[in-house]
């Protein structure tokens, strides 16, 4: 059975060409603040990874035709939301098997919840065969956090205090449900690796604050894990911070078009190549209460040091608003991304994008960020009729925000905010393992440590599928 990845996206016209057969379709399993906190849980999460793939993944073997189906767990934890279970159901229709290991259709679905009451519902389509030549995504997801991170807006201009997190666990918290439609498409213009992109998205949002209710559910007043007390989240609605509108939540109605340009060699971890993205999100007035309009450039450049040994990826990107209309705060956390490349990305902060940093620890009406990355090839090996190797990498993430929100300060407490001109770059630094089986399926386990201790004081750790870029 050969699964291709959600986790990035892959242009299925190039997948027999760069031979590309990038299996397993597992959730990621988010920002684990501490290394001290990897227990036993987390080893078993690890485990359970490595016991599923070697039967989902195949290096050579007969073409497949006709529909295929396939089905994993969904296993995943971050210190968030506990530990993830559910299940996934893959189908693909592969036609006459000529394209193989490409496929004409892909049908996803995904149930899964969390130990900590936040859930996932998600149905996607993916085919290059029902518009001919054009790559068609169409997802249809819910998504429910019940301890969404929230740590005010402007980076190190809202303040961040480790006891106060310590004595009420729900400070930095809020609850969210997110219900989406999204239908991207993408198809080859004149120039070779250029592609235009357009989508039609419909969100909406309903954000609050912590149900405590529900997740104090058969949890004594006197235990440890009973939650409850004031928010951040809940002040900066009682400070005029966030309007009672986007309060309330609501509708969005985006259109995103753009250009996407990709020499890379190939799709998992290149030797060399680039990928450069560049996409406008408009809200417009006719079809949403909250018309708003914003850019985000995305460009991600890879150099081979040492031939099937060492190599320099990095990427940086940049997001911002575009006229005056003020972003709904729902939506400013979003990182702009055509096919849904992972199910819910939130930053700047934590797996997505700056490893070490907490979830959501940038909010701007603008921000910008890179992220350097030396990626060592140390062991290659042969192991159960598969080829494996063993990496090793090193990295320096970084953002910043490039345009801070206007705040009014004047019914706030200043206790909880700093002067504008205390920003700086956020930045933290790591390293981690790989394990590669047949170049395309990778587990990755990240480490990083922020590098001021007002984006995070415990080191966070990171296990997922691929590389982050």
């Amino acid at each position: 059975m050969y699964i291709y990845p959600s986790l990035h996206e892959v242009p299925m016209k190039r997948a027999c060409s760069e031979k590309t057969r990038t299996p397993g379709i597992f959730r990621p399993i988010h920002a684990l603040r501490s290394i001290t906190q990897f227990n036993r849980l987390q080893w078993l999460t690890c485990l359970g990874l490595f016991a599923f793939f070697p039967h989902n993944v195949v290096a050579e073997g007969p073409a497949k035709s006709g529909f295929n189906l396939g089905g994993l767990p969904a296993i995943s934890y971050n210190s968030d939301e506990g530990f993830q279970y559910g299940a996934i159901l893959n189908l693909f229709q592969y036609g006459n098997g000529t394209r193989f290991p490409a496929y004409d259709y892909s049908v996803y679905l995904e149930g899964s919840k969390y130990t900590k009451g936040s859930s996932l519902l998600r149905l996607y389509f993916d085919s290059d065969q029902l518009i001919k030549g054009v790559r068609s995504f169409i997802d249809m997801s819910y998504i429910q956090e019940d301890r969404l991170d929230f740590f005010g807006f402007n980076g190190y201009q809202s303040l961040f205090s480790a006891d106060t997190a310590n004595a009420n666990r729900a400070f930095y918290k809020m609850s969210q449900k997110q219900l989406r439609f999204m239908a991207d498409f993408k198809g080859k213009l004149l120039m070779d690796h250029l592609n235009w992109l357009l989508s039609y998205n419909y969100f909406r949002y309903n954000p609050g604050t912590v149900n405590f209710s529900k997740l104090n559910k058969g949890v004594s007043v006197t235990d440890p894990d009973y939650l409850s007390g004031a928010s951040l989240y809940g002040d900066y609605i009682k400070w005029g911070l966030i309007s009672p509108d986007e309060a309330n939540g609501g509708s969005i109605h985006v259109i995103k078009a753009g250009l996407l340009y990709d020499t890379r060699d190939v799709l998992v971890n290149p030797g060399k190549g680039l990928y450069t993205e560049a996409l406008i999100e408009l809200a417009p007035g006719f079809l949403n209460e909250m018309p708003y309009a914003r850019y985000s450039l995305v460009h991600r450049q890879y150099h081979t040091l040492i031939k099937k040994k060492l190599n320099l990826a990095m990427r940086l990107g940049a997001q911002g608003k575009i006229g005056n209309n003020n972003i709904p705060f729902f939506r400013r956390s979003q990182l702009i991304s055509p096919f849904a490349t992972r199910s819910n990305v939130t930053g700047l902060g934590g797996a997505n994008s700056l490893r070490g940093i907490m979830r959501n620890r940038l909010v701007g009406d603008g921000f910008a960020y890179g992220n350097f990355e030396l990626r060592w090839r140390a062991i290659d090996f042969q192991f159960i009729n598969q080829h494996f190797y063993l990496g090793m990498n090193g990295f320096l993430d970084s953002g910043l925000v490039t345009d801070p929100v206007d705040m009014d300060l004047s019914k706030a407490d200043p206790a909880y905010f700093s002067s504008m001109k205390d920003q700086s770059l956020h930045t933290a630094a790591g390293g981690g393992l790989k394990i590669a089986m047949n170049e395309n399926f990778v587990i990755s386990v990240d480490m990083g440590k922020a590098l001021d201790k007002r984006d995070a004081e415990n080191m966070g750790m990171y296990i997922s599928i691929n590389y982050l870029y």
